[in-house]
């Protein structure tokens, strides 16, 4: 059973678990505070409104379409053209997703799927005030009676597979409670800017049920442990990138301005 701390900061999703392990004071801004995000990084804009042109074209939008809406979403020039960078992308991924859909017996398309689960992994919608643990599907299909393929778009640089496993994998846990009828899993990350799909080697119920459901539960009960004291801070790398820093107190002190020898033009 969920120990209490991890009951009170529930519902609990791989971005928030991720959040509380790197930094407590994040979590609080975010998700105890519900503190607006001050400073939206531009990658997080270009990203969420490519998601939205794959979401519309997938859901049958003409790509053009679909790319000028998004599109109209960024107002600044440099984000403008790097989201049309990216948006190229979009008609060879649909004609990836064809070719996947005329070798199979595709059943259902999921796009923008949300998916929750209560404390006992019982399936409940994403809103529902017993959720515990939830996430968002960019993509998946169920084909063949008993399979699910699921593909996570990623528009950043390409990176190892391991560094994004905790979130795919909470994906499997969700998905098995949602779709009871699946044996094997199967995951995909797209990595937009290179047009390439990178698939990992199945997952079968037994494993999900085995390795990967406990792997999530302690992963959040770490999370709640993080967390319980407080709003403290944990300076590193992701400060720069932080949404919050102008709000953090860790971050002004990390800030620096360059020091000048005041003999040094003293030649």
């Amino acid at each position: 059973m969920p120990s209490t701390r991890a009951l009170i900061h529930a519902p609990w999703s791989a971005s928030k678990v991720s959040a509380a392990l790197r930094c407590p004071r994040l979590f609080h801004f975010r998700y105890v505070e519900k503190l607006r995000e001050p400073d939206v990084m531009p990658e997080a804009r270009i990203g969420k409104a490519v998601h939205a042109a794959l979401e519309a074209a997938l859901q049958g939008t003409a790509t053009a379409e679909a790319a000028a809406v998004a599109r109209a979403a960024l107002t600044d020039e440099a984000e403008q053209r790097r989201f049309d960078a990216l948006a190229t992308g979009v008609d060879p991924f649909l004609a990836r997703i064809g070719r996947f859909r005329r070798g199979r017996r595709i059943q259902r398309q999921l796009v923008e799927y949300s998916l929750a689960v209560r404390e006992d992994l019982s399936a409940t919608q994403f809103y529902a005030g017993d959720a515990y643990y939830r996430g968002v599907l960019d993509t998946g299909y169920l084909y063949d009676e008993d399979n699910l393929a699921i593909v996570d778009h990623k528009t950043g640089v390409r990176m190892a597979p391991a560094i994004m496993r905790d979130q795919l994998e909470g994906y499997l846990v969700l998905a098995a409670s949602a779709f009871r009828q699946v044996r094997r899993f199967w995951l995909g990350i797209h990595w937009v800017a290179e047009r390439a799909v990178e698939w990992a080697e199945p997952v079968d119920a037994t494993q999900v049920t085995n390795r990967l459901i406990p792997t999530v539960l302690d992963n959040i009960e770490a999370a709640a442990l993080a967390v319980d004291d407080g709003p403290r801070t944990n300076p590193g790398p992701w400060c720069d990138r932080c949404s919050y820093r102008t709000h953090c107190p860790a971050s002004h002190q990390q800030r620096w301005e360059p020091v000048y020898d005041e003999y040094e033009d003293e030649d």
